[in-house]
């Protein structure tokens, strides 16, 4: 397999870097000629000034740019020579049917996910062998991918493409908004008068071990604090100081959902005082 990538922001580069070794790397073809330097230098492969150039030298094409980029990308390159060639995407919430008329190019097409949160883009692939994928899309396309990265000792999961915009939706709760919601409680740590590195630390070990508590055991174990119990003081107390409309309306959202895990967790318990707390 040699990739040609599309992109060279921190999907592309992670990407680019990771696999380099594993399989080849043609190299990028980029909005900005200084991306693509940029990405072929930290990838050891090749800079592309000329898309149809980019894709004749590769046999696999990786669309990684930002979802909006996509459909204009495939609708360019679908004009090229790209019988017999792999094209994928690796947008979460897009499925492989933005890939319009395919079938009339010979390529077989592909959409790839990473569960993965490439935060950076040239330190994220120190970390990537850990991430699980999702792929859906034409069958040699799939099974391809499949066997690039299962021969690297990733999990891939097939998807059903209607199911992309929800599973996405969830990458998104259980990444970005986690992110908010520990905003907010660092937010509230700053108002009683910790710095922001004490309130980080503060919030260090009980984060992490709730979240390694969850992903041990699921949400009805791990679930524990003043909803779980019943304390009606404590919830009474919190909904008391939070000030700010937005952040009581979350923590009352928030609440319903707790509610719902407390009573599978403790079906004997009666939380009907609670749940009208959080109306």
């Amino acid at each position: 397999m040699v990739i040609g990538f599309i992109g060279a922001g921190r999907t592309g580069c992670t990407l680019g870097k990771y696999l380099n070794g594993h399989t080849k790397i043609a190299g990028y073809y980029s909005r900005t000629r200084q991306s693509a330097d940029d990405a072929a230098t930290f990838t050891q492969s090749r800079a592309f000034y000329d898309l149809e150039t980019l894709v004749n030298n590769c046999d696999t094409v990786f669309i990684t740019t930002p979802d909006g980029v996509i459909s204009e990308v495939w609708e360019c390159i679908r004009n090229y020579n790209i019988k017999n060639k792999i094209v994928c995407h690796f947008s979460g919430s897009l499925s492989s049917g933005i890939f319009s008329e395919s079938g009339s190019t010979g390529a077989s097409c592909c959409s790839v996910h990473p569960m993965y949160a490439f935060s950076s883009k040239y330190t994220s692939y120190l970390q990537f062998n850990t991430a699980c994928l999702s792929v859906e899309g034409q069958e040699k396309a799939v099974q391809e991918i499949k066997k690039l990265f299962e021969a690297l000792h990733h999990k891939v999961f097939i998807i059903n493409p209607c199911d992309k915009a929800k599973y996405h939706a969830a990458a998104a709760f259980a990444s970005n908004y986690v992110t908010g919601i520990l905003h907010i409680a660092l937010q509230l740590l700053k108002e009683c008068g910790f710095n922001e590195s004490d309130a980080r630390e503060l919030l260090a070990s009980v984060t992490l071990n709730n979240i390694n508590s969850v992903l041990e055991n699921g949400t009805v174990h791990a679930l524990t604090g003043p909803v779980e119990r019943g304390d009606i003081s404590t919830i009474r107390k919190h909904l008391d100081i939070l000030k700010d409309k937005d952040i009581c309306e979350i923590y009352k959202n928030l609440g319903k959902i707790l509610v719902s895990i407390a009573e599978e967790k403790n079906p004997e318990k009666d939380y009907r005082e609670i749940k009208g707390m959080f109306v």
